[in-house]
């Protein structure tokens, strides 16, 4: 049984960035289809998962970056169960490129029924999922909160359409980088590198649903994002910390 799983991945020209820096969001979908690998090895498919109404809920990821990877760099990413607490299960990641590229990520997940939209207990997992305690850095990482000091402002309407949709039916997790990468303006992209990545879901957004990305001003050190819908309800919450990148 697969304790640490690892999967190697090359940056291709489609996941880079206009700094042929990977895209933060691929990043993010590189530690969930490892993490989904991993689950394979194990014997738990998507389809299988699918099959029997389950799936997994991401509620929090946090990832730390010393150096991106590049376009074109070989880099490894290794992922591992921490186990569960109450309905909380814990994974970590751990990534290194050819080229220096170094990051740790931490993440917490909910089991649910996709069809009822419920929260299942780890109990109802008919599955074995070795857990392990020797890699981790840290405890659970905390939620995404907002300081009420912190003031926001709106950005722009976003709607859910095919490019951004999963299996699951919902906006994927992924793409909400995406989303607060387009917030920013084009002096920020120029020259902001990112370096913490802190996220937290709080609702799912179907095809065709909208809402409205908010964020704040850069202080020096961190901006915030907030997703909110027409009824007033947060949908996600983030921070990313970014350090200036000189000019040439």
């Amino acid at each position: 049984m697969t304790e640490i799983a690892k999967e190697t991945f090359i940056v291709s020209s489609s996941q880079s960035d206009l700094h042929s820096r990977i895209k933060l969001s691929s990043i993010l979908e590189r530690l969930q289809d490892a993490a989904d690998r991993h689950l394979q090895e194990l014997g738990i498919t998507i389809s299988e998962m699918l099959k029997n109404h389950y799936g997994w809920m991401l509620m929090t990821i946090e990832i730390d970056c010393d150096q991106i990877p590049v376009l074109e760099e070989e880099w490894t990413i290794s992922t591992w169960s921490r186990g569960y607490k109450g309905v909380v299960w814990l994974r970590d990641y751990r990534f290194e490129g050819s080229e220096g590229a170094t990051g740790y990520a931490r993440s917490t997940w909910t089991l649910v029924d996709i069809h009822k939209r419920k929260i299942l207990r780890p109990s109802a997992l008919p599955y074995d999922i070795p857990t392990v305690t020797s890699q981790t850095s840290s405890d659970i990482p905390d939620k995404v909160s907002i300081p009420e000091e912190i003031e926001l402002k709106t950005a722009y309407e976003f709607k859910a359409g095919y490019s951004t949709t999963d299996s699951n039916g919902h906006l994927n997790n992924a793409r909400y980088a995406d989303l607060c990468y387009d917030a920013l303006t084009a002096e920020e992209l120029e020259h902001l590198v990112w370096r913490r990545f802190r996220i937290t879901y709080h609702r799912e957004v179907r095809l065709n649903e909208t809402f409205i990305l908010q964020r704040s001003d850069g202080d020096g050190s961190s901006i915030w994002f907030r997703g909110m819908n027409s009824e007033g309800f947060s949908i996600f919450e983030a921070q990313m910390v970014y350090e200036h990148k000189l000019p040439q």
